[in-house]
C-alpha cells in the first residue's frame, strides 16, 4: 500500500479548510441592508426633551456681561495662588473642644 506524503495531505487538508471557511463566509443572496429612515431621531428627541428653555439657543443676542461684585470676586479668587498641599498639612486641624458635653 502506497502512503501519501505528509506535506501534500497537510496542504489539502488546508486548502479544504479555507474552502470551507470562504463559503461560509459567503453569501448567496446579498443585498444592500437598508437603515431606517429615523435612524438617530431617538438621540434627537431625547435631547430635545431634556432641554429646560429650547428657546434660549434662539436667542441671536446673549448676555455676556456679569455683575460687578461677582465678576471681582471671581477675578481674585483666580488670581489668588493656591495653597501648597504640604503647607496646608503642616498648618494641620486645629478643634475647640471647651464647651464638648456641656449643657446649654
Amino acid at each position: 500500500m502506497k502512503t501519501l506524503n505528509k506535506g501534500i495531505t497537510m496542504q489539502g487538508v488546508t486548502g479544504l479548510l479555507f474552502l470551507t471557511l470562504m463559503t461560509g463566509c459567503a453569501e448567496w443572496d446579498s443585498h444592500p441592508v437598508v437603515v431606517q429612515q429615523n435612524f438617530g431621531n431617538a438621540v434627537n428627541n431625547m435631547v430635545k426633551n431634556q432641554t429646560l428653555y429650547p428657546e434660549h439657543g434662539q436667542n441671536d443676542h446673549p448676555i455676556l456681561t456679569l455683575d460687578g461684585q461677582k465678576a471681582q470676586t471671581v477675578i481674585k479668587a483666580y488670581r489668588q495662588p493656591a495653597k501648597d498641599p504640604l503647607e496646608q498639612a503642616k498648618e494641620g486641624v486645629t478643634f475647640d473642644v471647651k464647651n464638648v458635653g456641656a449643657d446649654e
